[in-house]
């Protein structure tokens, strides 16, 4: 996978205390890192840039407050966030988003939330 942050080097799986994950064959001159599943070491999602990773985490911290007041069950809540948005199962992941998704989801988690 090209590195989404300095565009010259390549994102290779690494190992921490903490897990697995990608970081960049350039550290220490790009820190630039990227989440993976630990039983298989599949990437999660698509690779961002910093901007990007920064709107995913809104978009989840928004959308997580939603399935855990509203809908009560997460399946139900992707279920929701597809329709809502118009994609399949397969597209409507937060970890695939670009920033524009990333805002859509801020915007109807809040217009739910809003509905009282």
């Amino acid at each position: 996978m090209k590195c989404p942050e300095c565009f010259n080097g390549t994102l290779v799986l690494k190992h921490s205390k903490w897990g697995m994950f990608y970081g960049c064959n350039r550290f220490p001159s790009c820190t630039a890192t990227h989440s993976c599943h630990q039983e298989t070491g599949k990437p999660m999602g698509i690779p961002a840039d910093k901007e990007t990773k920064s709107w995913r985490m809104k978009a989840h911290e928004a959308f997580d407050e939603v399935w855990k007041k509203k809908l009560n069950k997460r399946q139900l809540a992707y279920l929701w966030l597809r329709t809502a948005m118009g994609m399949s199962r397969e597209d409507c992941h937060i970890g695939r988003f670009d920033i524009t998704f990333c805002k859509k989801v801020i915007e109807i988690c809040k217009d739910i939330e809003d509905e009282q």
